[in-house]
This record gives structure tokens, C-alpha cells and sequence, in this order.
């Protein structure tokens, strides 16, 4: 039988250990807080100069901007005073006397596709209105008409003095002239013919009649066929285009320059 051994523990150096691994311990942790407590520290600096440098940025995309909204303005005003000016000159135009009014409303009337009571009427409201109109609103009114012209064709057409018929049309104001129309039927095929050779036409045709010194017998023709010829043509079209048409009245000047 083996002797029994008493086991003798050294408390003071195991404590002496305890302590000092503890310590390292505690040194560790205070190092690694201390580093994380810099690294935020850094963070936070370079995070306050990226917000600083953003908020100059920004300052100065501002100051950017207010300064193009002030050009912006200007411009406006400039522009808008630009078109006060042309609107008041058009406006003038349109200060027509009442006795040239009646003398326009009497040449059309002489036609027998002429305007009508209710035409006639429109006819003085609408120019009184723009006589009376502000410089922007009679500005406004043309550029509706400029842009109604990008989205139909307009032919003109003006019968001569002696009985034949220029007609202008197209965006290259495309000028073609027809022989002497005394009947209707003639005025439709000579038409008839010159649409069938322009390009294909936009969704609504309209188209203006004006005359010179012309005989009776020439007007008659052209009014007469007029009807005649917008129906063929629609006809032609399958329904796709409409073609409309209005007789101005007398043009002494000849064919209107484009």
C-alpha cells in the first residue's frame, strides 16, 4: 500500500498570477477601447468634413441656381416686353374703321359662297376683339394660327384675270397654274389633277380662294366647283382627309407672295 502524500498549494504566487493575467486583461480591453474611441473619434472628424464639404457644395449649387433663376427672369421680362411691343403694333393693325370692315364684309358677300349674316358678324367681333386685346393675347392668337398650320395644309389659290388659276402649296409653297376654267366640272378637274400630283396630304386641307379682276363667268366656275372638287378628293382619300375651303374675295395685288 502506497504511503499517503499530502498536496501543498503556493495560494500567494497563484493569486500573484490571477492578478497579473487579470491585469493584462484589463490593459487589453483599455487598449482596445481606447483605439475604438480614436477610430470614432477619426470617423466622426472625416464624417463632419464630408458634411461640410457637402454643405458648401451645396451652397454653392444654390447660389448656382438662384443666379440662373435671376438670368431666368430677366430674360423673361425682356422677352415678354418684346412681345407687349410686337402685340400693341399688331394690335394697331387690327384698328380697323368700320367702313373698311362693311367694305371686306360687301366683297364677300358678292360671291355666292360669300358670308353669311352670322359670318359677317363673327367676322367684326373677332377683329374688334383683337383691336382691343392686350399685346400677349394678340401674339398668342397668331402663334394658335402658326401652329394650326403645322398640322393642316393650306392651298392657295387665286384665279387670274384671265381665267386660269395659280396654286400655291406645301412647305416649299410649291406654285402650280391651270388653263382657262369657265365651268365647274372644268375648275374640278383641273384641281382634281394638280392634288393628285402633290405628296400625300395631312389630315385636313384648307383651302383659300382669292381673285383679281376676273370675269363673272371664271368666279362662278371656281365657287360652283369648289363643293365639287373638296367632295372627289375626300372620296379619293378613303374619308382620310377632309378638305375645307373659303373664298377670301378680291385680291387685286395678284397671287399672295410667300
Amino acid at each position: 500500500m502506497m504511503p499517503f502524500r499530502r498536496l501543498t498549494f503556493q495560494l500567494a504566487s497563484l493569486l500573484d498570477l490571477l492578478l497579473i493575467v487579470m491585469f493584462s486583461q484589463y490593459l487589453e480591453v483599455q487598449i482596445v477601447a481606447e483605439q475604438q474611441t480614436e477610430r470614432m473619434a477619426a470617423e466622426q472628424q472625416a464624417s463632419t468634413a464630408d458634411r461640410e464639404t457637402l454643405r458648401e457644395r451645396l451652397n454653392e449649387m444654390q447660389r448656382q441656381l438662384q443666379a440662373w433663376e435671376d438670368q431666368q427672369r430677366r430674360l423673361d421680362k425682356t422677352e415678354t416686353e418684346q412681345l407687349e411691343q410686337l402685340g400693341r403694333v399688331f394690335g394697331e393693325l387690327f384698328h380697323l374703321p368700320e367702313s373698311t370692315i362693311r367694305k371686306i364684309v360687301k366683297q364677300r358677300n358678292q360671291d355666292q359662297a360669300g358670308l353669311s349674316l352670322g359670318e359677317a358678324t363673327a367676322l367684326k367681333q373677332e377683329l374688334q376683339s383683337l383691336a382691343a386685346a392686350r399685346g400677349d393675347q394678340i401674339v398668342d392668337h397668331l402663334l394658335t394660327y402658326v401652329e394650326m398650320k403645322k398640322r393642316f395644309d393650306v392651298w392657295e389659290l387665286y384665279l387670274q384675270e384671265n381665267g386660269a388659276i395659280s396654286v400655291t402649296a406645301g412647305t416649299h409653297q410649291k406654285r402650280v397654274q391651270t388653263g382657262i376654267v369657265e365651268t365647274p366640272q372644268q375648275f374640278s378637274d383641273e384641281l382634281f389633277k394638280i392634288y393628285k400630283s402633290f405628296p400625300q396630304t395631312k389630315s385636313i386641307v384648307l383651302i383659300l380662294v382669292s381673285y383679281g379682276d376676273s370675269r363673272l363667268l371664271h368666279r362662278t366656275a371656281v365657287i360652283k366647283g369648289l363643293p365639287m372638287v373638296a367632295e372627289r378628293m375626300r372620296a379619293d382619300s378613303n374619308g382620310a382627309a377632309r378638305f375645307e375651303y373659303a373664298v377670301l374675295g378680291y385680291r387685286p395685288a395678284g397671287a399672295p407672295e410667300r
